[in-house]
């Protein structure tokens, strides 16, 4: 399987998990900040992944990807999600969905919903 899936709550199967559509576009996990141990070994913290939907056709499209994430009727939710990691394989991990708000996550433009980022935050391996 090589796409993006999420599904609410922690520690979903994969099996479980609803495929994306449309798939969004994402450079994979990334970390908030990279520190260095005494003997020069990097230490990545803070992981997290940035969903992003360059434009969204309808209303209602963009109300069924933020149901989703449970994320219609509320600010965040620990969501289950199916992304690359920074090898690009495709890794199951639990994380915290963050609602765009509209002017910086999400714009209405030209007719068209655009620049709509989903950020996934405080990312850990599925147990």
């Amino acid at each position: 399987m090589s796409d993006y899936r999420v599904a609410d709550g922690f520690n979903v199967a994969l099996g479980s998990l609803t495929t994306l559509d449309p798939q969004p576009r994402s450079a994979g996990i990334q970390y908030t900040r990279q520190s260095f141990a005494g003997d020069g070994t990097p230490i990545n913290e803070g992981p997290y992944v940035v969903l992003i939907w360059d434009v969204i056709g309808t209303k209602t499209q963009y109300q069924s990807i933020l149901t989703t994430f449970g994320l219609l009727s509320a600010d965040s939710n620990d969501v289950t999600v199916y992304v690359r990691d920074e090898n690009f394989d495709y890794v199951r991990m639990n994380g915290k969905a963050i609602k765009p708000l509209p002017g910086t996550g999400v714009e209405y433009k030209s007719y068209f919903i655009r620049d709509f980022t989903i950020l996934i935050r405080d990312l850990e391996d599925v147990s």
